[in-house]
């Protein structure tokens, strides 16, 4: 490859992925407090319709911002999926030599907001109460990269040459055919990966393909043509050892870090070489791959660092499950059923679809006439949660009537051969008990 054919290849530098720690203030405990409240709420709430739930069907909101709950990590945090970025909280009191509030960036938030914009808007609106007014963030991780027009199938082993002594030793490649889409070198703390771009896009969501498509159309990257990623991860503890604590050191200084990782790691042009001498020490001896020193020397994330989004533009993002969400978890329950020899019909999903929108009707139904007729009030009950008795009890005899009259009716309508009857009569004999427990009814025998 001669180096004219390389010295205006279409590329765009930036960063892919920020990780910090959030230093929590005196306001944490109340905050986090109410995570676990609207948590175990949600719960309750699913327990008393009789809903099968998973984590991530519960959704809370701190700030006016919905975040989806994705469970417990093994680090011992509470993980929350946002739009834009992945946030966990800790116990205060637990691992008390690590800070309570983790945050990832990700791509779409970073794409759309711009780091600065998104950064801010994480931690003035959505962590406002809850940190310290000494606004200190140390950065866990940054991923510094470059996207290029350029194929890099032809990548090996051979041509990698590290300055760190165990990368040897962890270089691998993941391929499809004949068909390169991953590249690494090294681990943790500090890595590079070279992947194709588009390639990867193909598994993303529609949402960030279309992101990303008119990033790199505005930035004069064709998608028609190979378009890979050059990226290198840092991690804390390498960081640390170049006087990088910060969100801002990290940023400020994220060309320095990607020019540190292109001089660290090298690729070879080992095109000049014989069999024996690529096998051997003269290896090293070879000159730098010309699209390597190019993009070695090209990186500048001044136009990416411009993206910014004024606060007073970002209206409050609210986390809705999408048609586009439940695309996968279907996709595999249909492959399911076919590893099985059972193949679904269009009929089989149309009578699913109703049967889904007929219980989801009822249930909420049921749980709209609990709401309309129950009366505000204050359970001496110490325990944290009531069941759907505890809460029969707060109803006006007034309530408990027009909740049964109107359970009465939604039942005619119900076979008794429908699945949602037994929950109908069970929810009915509940009501029906209380009314027998005050009085308000006679018992015929």
């Amino acid at each position: 490859m001669k180096k004219i054919s390389i010295k205006n290849t279409p590329q765009i530098s930036g960063i892919d992925a920020l990780y910090y720690f959030a230093q929590s203030g005196g306001g944490y405990d109340k905050y986090y407090e109410d995570i676990i409240e609207q948590i175990e709420d949600k719960k309750a709430e699913f327990s008393a319709l009789n809903y099968a739930y998973n984590d991530n069907d519960i959704i809370i909101t701190k700030n006016d911002i919905d975040i989806k709950y994705s469970g417990m990590g093994r680090d011992g945090f509470l993980w929350f999926n946002h739009e834009f970025f992945r946030v966990g909280f800790k116990d205060s009191e637990k691992s008390v030599n690590i800070h309570n509030i983790r945050v990832q960036l990700n791509a779409i938030g970073i794409y759309t907001l711009g780091i600065e914009s998104l950064v801010k808007y994480i931690n003035t609106q959505f962590l406002k109460d809850s940190l310290l007014s000494t606004n200190y963030f140390p950065i866990t991780r940054i991923d510094v990269n470059m996207f290029i027009q350029h194929n890099f199938n032809y990548l090996k082993k051979e041509m990698i040459l590290s300055k760190k002594k165990n990368h040897s030793a962890n270089i691998a490649e993941r391929s499809t055919g004949y068909e390169l889409e991953t590249y690494y070198v090294g681990k943790k703390p500090f890595l590079l990966r070279v992947y194709n771009k588009l390639k990867e896009l193909e598994g993303a969501s529609e949402i960030k393909r279309e992101l990303m498509f008119n990033y790199f159309g505005v930035n004069g990257l064709d998608t028609q043509k190979p378009i890979f990623n050059v990226e290198f991860e840092f991690h804390r503890e390498f960081l640390k050892e170049y006087g990088i604590d910060t969100l801002e050191d990290a940023i400020s200084r994220s060309k320095s870090l990607f020019e540190l990782g292109c001089d660290l790691v090298k690729v070879l042009d080992i095109s000049t070489l014989t069999e024996a001498q690529i096998n051997s020490t003269n290896r090293k001896r070879a000159d730098i791959l010309p699209i390597w020193e190019y993009i070695s020397k090209s990186y500048n994330n001044d136009e990416f660092m411009q993206i910014t989004t004024p606060m007073d533009k970002i209206e409050k993002i609210s986390y809705r499950y999408s048609l586009e969400d439940a695309r996968k978890p279907i996709k595999r329950q249909i492959s399911r059923l076919l590893l099985h020899d059972n193949s679904p019909t269009l009929l089989y999903f149309y009578e699913l679809l109703q049967s889904a929108q007929e219980e989801f009707a009822l249930r909420d139904s049921c749980k709209r006439l609990q709401s309309e007729n129950q009366v505000e009030h204050k359970s001496e009950d110490t325990s944290k949660f009531k069941t759907f008795k505890d809460d029969l009890k707060a109803y006006s005899d007034d309530g408990l009537i027009n909740f049964e009259e109107r359970l009465s009716q939604n039942m005619r309508g119900v076979m008794p051969n429908d699945a949602q009857y037994d929950e109908l009569l069970h929810t009915y004999n509940e009501v029906h008990n209380e009314l027998i427990r005050r009085n308000l009814v006679k018992i015929p025998f």
